[in-house]
């Protein structure tokens, strides 16, 4: 698909499962203010792999490393004025720690990798992030997983994986759920967040979620932190159930977010 450079762009980053079909109406509430749109999912053999491989774990070479890279290279190409990251599950939320992990934890990274990638300019052009049914707390246990697993397709993939999950490290998942989690909680990359979410979500605790974002508002301010509780969508059918909520609170953010950068309007320069 073609994009336009200099323009706002937002990064979509899909739930485990997802299609890109599924992501179309998301694209277009970013298009009807002016924003041009990216659409990435990682793969569920990602989404498994990630169950016990960190970006801190220096020697790997992951697939979910990959995406990241290929995310950033591809927005220091088309230049966005501004971007913002909108993250599906933990899907998105392990795309978004290495995106995290790159630009602002070993930003060095990116000159052995390309050149003419600048983590400077990039972390200036970053200015929201949405978390739509993130981060899920699943305190490393695989059945939580499992249970994800059942949005994948075809049945013969869904198999295969929930299988490897069965033969995961039960330690080691634990070790890594911890290293998960604590990253979210703890992350001061000074950046707005705005988080939706359901009180009916079976795979993303509301409760666990809301002990994380007033944890959160202590680190980053509470004006820097958006939150709605929707109360009876399902885990990323929030936009499905509740479209003109759900739009209102998204073009809101991303009003307050472009002011604060210098913004006149959602999609355009002073």
């Amino acid at each position: 698909m073609h994009h336009a450079q200099n323009k706002p762009f937002v990064v979509l980053l899909g739930w485990l499962g997802c299609q890109p079909r599924n992501l179309r109406r998301y694209r277009e509430m970013y298009e009807s203010v002016g924003w041009d749109a990216l659409t990435r999912i990682a793969s569920p053999s990602a989404v498994v792999a990630a169950l016990t491989e960190a970006p801190s774990d220096r020697s790997t070479q992951s697939e979910m490393r990959r995406l990241a890279i290929d995310i950033l290279q591809e927005l220091q190409r088309l230049r966005p004025t501004h971007f913002v990251l909108h993250i599906f599950s933990n899907n998105g939320c392990f795309v978004w720690e290495w995106i995290r992990f790159i630009l602002f934890h070993r930003p060095t990274l990116l000159s052995t990798i390309d050149p003419k990638l600048d983590a400077n300019e990039l972390r200036q052009r970053f200015i929201g992030i949405v978390f739509d049914s993130a981060p899920a707390h699943y305190d490393g246990r695989s059945d939580a997983l499992q249970s994800a697993l059942a949005y994948v397709s075809p049945l013969e993939e869904r198999n295969r994986l929930l299988d490897k999950t069965k033969s995961l490290d039960h330690t080691a998942m634990k070790r890594r759920f911890d290293d998960f989690w604590g990253g979210m909680l703890n992350d001061s990359t000074d950046i707005p967040q705005l988080y939706l979410y359901s009180q009916c979500d079976e795979l993303a605790s509301a409760n666990r979620l809301e002990e994380l974002i007033s944890y959160r508002e202590t680190i980053l301010r509470k004006a820097n932190v958006w939150m709605h509780r929707f109360p009876g969508s399902e885990h990323c059918g929030h936009l499905l159930t509740y479209p003109e909520m759900y739009d209102r609170l998204v073009k809101q953010f991303l009003g307050d977010c472009t002011r604060r950068n210098g913004f006149s309007s959602i999609g355009s320069k002073l």
